[in-house]
């Protein structure tokens, strides 16, 4: 696995530091080292919310993140609050993005994603975004991202987030 970076960009409600620490456990159940870093205002359910999170075989010693291996992207707030690490993005680079975000140009692939077509609340997006994520193989596999729910979530909430993980991977 070697170091992996994933940026979530969302909005204050969206549940993106779950998100992250979901990454995280999901990671940690690998057998990765993990760091999460969350940036959202002290304002209540107005605002940005942004989580970085790092995935690595090794020890981590530097906690910043300077070319994300992926980028979700979930609401202008998020986007807005890191537009300049948009243009850095390699070619190597993927963005998950729910449909009618709008990005700064990049060189990154992108995977637009309808959520609202999928019957998807704007809170489930962050969780039904790594479920594409872990579709795709990237970072973290189905295997990962179960064992994260359910370490992270109770038997009523688990079951939940996994009917929301079947709409968004149909």
């Amino acid at each position: 696995m070697d170091r992996n970076e994933v940026v979530l960009l969302g909005s204050a409600g969206q549940r993106i530091i779950t998100a992250g620490e979901l990454l995280c456990l999901a990671g940690a159940s690998a057998g990765c080292k993990a760091t999460q870093k969350n940036d959202y205002p002290i304002t209540v359910m107005r605002g940005h919310s942004v989580s970085e999170i790092i995935l690595s075989d090794d020890e981590i010693d530097y906690t910043g993140i300077e070319n994300p291996s992926v980028v979700v992207a979930l609401a202008p707030e998020g986007v807005s609050r890191r537009k300049k690490m948009f243009a850095g993005l390699s070619k190597e680079s993927v963005i998950i993005k729910a449909a009618g975000v709008e990005l700064p140009p990049c060189q990154a692939a992108v995977i637009a994603v309808d959520f609202k077509s999928k019957k998807i609340r704007s809170q489930d997006y962050a969780l039904a975004a790594l479920a594409v994520l872990a579709q795709q193989d990237r970072i973290l596999n189905m295997d990962m991202f179960h064992s994260a729910l359910k370490h992270r979530f109770n038997m009523p909430t688990y079951e939940t987030a996994l009917s929301v993980v079947e709409k968004a991977v149909t």
